[in-house]
């Protein structure tokens, strides 16, 4: 019976494929890095509050924040805990707002990008 040989496949079934080419996404990602440098936001203010504006954080989109401002009308001795959670409140929103300002950011940069998925998780 004679032996049926296989063809070696050609590279080119991969050509394709999302991240392939080293070379490409290489060049894919210092165009992405260079446009994130380029839409640098660190400088950008961002405020945040909690309890309705009792408590107020300011911050710059490195992180840092710049001011803290707490209504006194709720500042009792009595229920320090309270004021404790407005302002952890005000600061994680604070945060958050950094982060899907970084995560819209992303998107727009890798928009049109020939990535693989598992490079943008």
């Amino acid at each position: 019976m004679p032996r049926k040989t296989r063809r070696k496949k050609s590279g080119r079934q991969n050509a394709n494929r999302p991240g392939s080419d080293p070379q490409a996404l290489l060049q894919q990602l210092e165009q992405m890095q260079s446009q994130m440098a380029e839409q640098d936001f660190s400088d950008e203010e961002f405020t945040a509050s909690a309890g309705g504006g009792m408590v107020q954080v300011t911050g710059k989109g490195d992180g840092k924040l710049t001011h803290v401002a707490i209504n006194p009308e709720i500042l009792d001795p009595e229920d320090a805990d309270m004021v404790q959670d407005m302002v952890l409140a005000a600061v994680n929103d604070f945060l958050g707002q950094i982060q899907e300002r970084q995560q819209s950011q992303m998107q727009g940069l890798t928009q049109g990008l020939n990535l693989p998925p598992e490079l943008l998780d």
